[in-house]
């Protein structure tokens, strides 16, 4: 995902993987899934080393593609319990040791993408609060990004007469509001109109540029040829093969 034209406001540093002063251990990657033993085995294809399902760069956005609900339940079940066979790190924090930690690392919209009750602004305020941020700081961040949303005209509607396009801005907010440093989102730019999708992208190539990193489910490979550089597969809950290019 190429960051947009507001990205320039934000400090470049030097996002490679692997990038780091000379004798400086690398940072650990936004998002690595191992395979434990326990679950169905991966093709040789999926990973260039034998235990290694997935590795996510910090400051990348990569798409998770598969014909069925497999993308959403795979990124669903990362944070619970790992799923079958699979051993889970954010940032090189296991979610199963330390839930907390990572509940403050990480962004969620999950499946079927639920949203809290009431008006789109009380939703984004109330999310805020829920995830401790401080009453005056939760209003300031939920104006902020109904603002870069494009959900200003419609913070007084309630949620449940929003568009699927403006529902997934709002579902999208309410995982940004406590500015975490990875966002797992089950498709969130699937049936939404043009202008929702321009606005995502824009929203989440700021956020892949300057804050974290992105890992979004689609059952479209042309939704992942537009957003991103890069996209795996998934069946059946399992890696089949990851780190494609989408040759956008």
């Amino acid at each position: 995902m190429r960051p947009g034209p507001d990205s320039r406001r934000f400090a470049v540093h030097d996002h490679r993987p692997g990038a780091a002063p000379a004798g400086a251990r690398p940072e650990p990657m936004a998002l690595e899934v191992r395979r434990t033993g326990g679950g169905a085995a991966a093709p040789p294809h999926a990973s260039g080393h034998d235990d290694r399902l997935l590795r996510v760069e910090r400051h990348a956005c990569l798409a998770v593609v598969s014909a069925d609900d497999s993308a959403d339940r795979f990124l669903d079940g990362l944070l619970d319990d790992g799923g079958p066979g699979r051993a889970v790190a954010v940032h090189g924090v296991d979610p199963r040791t330390e839930p907390d930690a990572v509940r403050r690392l990480v962004g969620v919209v999950r499946s079927g993408m639920p949203l809290p009750e009431g008006a789109v602004h009380d939703a984004l305020v109330g999310t805020a609060l829920r995830q401790g941020l401080p009453p005056e700081t939760a209003v300031e961040r939920a104006t902020d990004l109904a603002a870069a949303l494009g959900l200003r005209s419609v913070e007084r509607t309630p949620v449940a007469a929003l568009t699927p396009g403006q529902r997934s801005r709002t579902a999208v907010g309410c995982a940004l509001l406590h500015v975490p440093k990875l966002l797992l989102l089950c498709r969130p730019l699937d049936d939404v109109d043009e202008v929702s999708e321009q606005i995502l992208h824009r929203v989440l190539g700021r956020y892949a540029a300057s804050t974290g990193t992105v890992v979004f489910s689609t059952g479209s490979a042309e939704v992942a040829r537009r957003m991103t550089d890069r996209l795996f597969m998934v069946c059946d809950e399992q890696v089949r093969c990851g780190s494609l290019p989408t040759a956008r």
